[in-house]
């Protein structure tokens, strides 16, 4: 079962990060079956800790910037409203270092459909 939840985190993160979640069709979400809820959440925190935020012309690099200051401060806006609004944050919702519009890989838990993250992307 590992090797299945690996493998289901391994696409999230795929679908989730690439493009450093700016693309149209980037998932936002992530609807994960109860019976492997935990061992998901505890996985895909694990990758996003190892995932590589830095230069985009740099080969090793998996995350690079936000695209300008604007879509900066939007994601720390609903990075804000996710912790404000009960869901919890796993790992993430930092800047990285002081310059660029970098930004850690971000999880949330416990997300109601009602909560701003859910609804907007």
């Amino acid at each position: 079962l590992r090797s299945k939840v690996d493998f289901a985190v391994k696409l999230a993160h795929d679908a989730i990060f690439t493009s450093a979640a700016q693309s149209c069709v980037a998932a936002s979400r992530t609807f994960v079956q109860a019976k492997i809820y935990d061992e998901f959440i505890t996985r895909s925190v694990e990758l996003a800790k190892k995932r590589i935020v830095g230069d985009p012309f740099d080969s090793n690099t998996e995350q690079g910037p936000q695209i300008n200051d604007s879509q900066f401060q939007k994601i720390f806006g609903y990075i804000e409203s996710g912790k404000k609004s009960g869901a919890k944050l796993e790992c993430g919702g930092e800047r990285v270092g002081n310059k660029g519009y970098f930004i850690k890989p971000t999880i949330f838990s416990g997300v109601k459909d009602e909560m701003q993250i859910a609804r907007e992307e």
